[in-house]
């Protein structure tokens, strides 16, 4: 009960995905020659928001309260299942499969948050946001399939500690990490990806019309789903993990990296975006037909 409650369980996860998200948007000011907000800032965000009303449209449809806590619970349980420092908060036979489902309805809830809105700009960013999706799932999964068919299993723990013990399958597959890399910043809709939510366009997308507790699910949604990104990148590609310690390293490497496309690159449009996502799942095909052959 520790394990599922405190670490490497939810306490654990929801006080590092929030911490990630500041030390995310702090690396993003310095690289833009911005003082940036404390990395804290998620802390005080989440914490406001609970506090605030919870106001529903009166054009909202049902489903409009449900959504939101459910992609959170949704992108909680993928994390659980996550080897963290060489713990597992559910260490269950498949979790591959139980990371890659959970992450993906999590996803879906949001945009249906978004339909469930009525909302012009809620609808359109919903509709943007099951388009990269259907485009990021491809090289997602193709570079999970390879190397599971490589290690033969679909356990992330055996595939982890196979890391710990004989390198990283970055450098062994590196057509399919490319492939991932790109997939997670899609998933995360963090920029070039963040077209369901472009702040210039549909002023925030599919949650527009959320607020308080609503609106402050959502946002741990995005916290805990780039955590639980990072983590898995660390569990599949990255080296694994035996100690917290090598954890946290590698997974604010995998930060930076995120952090760097972040300012590099400006906004895809959703059709760029589409095309690209498949492009590198092409690209993924090739370290997975080397698996095969």
């Amino acid at each position: 009960m520790f394990e599922i409650l405190v670490y490497p369980g939810v306490a654990f996860i929801v006080i590092a995905s929030m911490l990630y998200s500041g030390i995310m948007r702090k690396l993003a000011a310095r690289m833009q020659n911005r003082k940036g907000p404390p990395i804290w800032q998620p802390f005080w965000d989440f914490i406001k928001l609970l506090s605030k009303d919870t106001i529903q449209p009166e054009q909202a449809r049902p489903g409009y309260n449900v959504w939101p806590t459910l992609g959170f619970v949704s992108v909680l349980v993928a994390a659980l299942a996550i080897p963290i420092g060489g713990m597992a908060a559910l260490n269950l036979p498949g979790d591959l499969i139980i990371v890659v489902y959970f992450l993906s309805f999590g996803s879906m809830c949001l945009y249906m948050a978004g339909l469930s809105s009525a909302n012009p700009f809620g609808v359109i960013g919903a509709m943007r946001g099951i388009t990269q999706m259907v485009g990021y799932e491809f090289p997602f999964l193709a570079s999970l399939i390879t190397v599971a068919v490589a290690r033969g299993t679909l356990s992330l723990w055996n595939i982890n500690f196979f890391q710990v013990n004989y390198g990283y399958l970055a450098f062994w597959y590196p057509f399919a990490f490319i492939a991932f890399f790109v997939s997670i910043m899609a998933k995360a809709e963090i920029p070039p990806f963040h077209t369901p939510t472009a702040h210039q366009e549909i002023v925030s997308g599919y949650y527009t019309e959320y607020s308080g507790t609503n609106l402050a699910m959502i946002e741990m949604t995005h916290y805990i789903k780039l955590f639980a990104l990072l983590a898995l990148g660390v569990a599949v590609f990255f080296g694994g993990s035996a100690t917290i310690w090598g954890f946290l390293a590698k997974t604010l490497v995998l930060l930076f990296a995120v952090v760097v496309f972040r300012v590099v690159f400006a906004r895809l449009r959703i059709d760029q975006a589409f095309r690209l996502t498949w492009f590198f799942g092409i690209v993924a095909l090739v370290d997975l037909v080397r698996v095969l052959l």
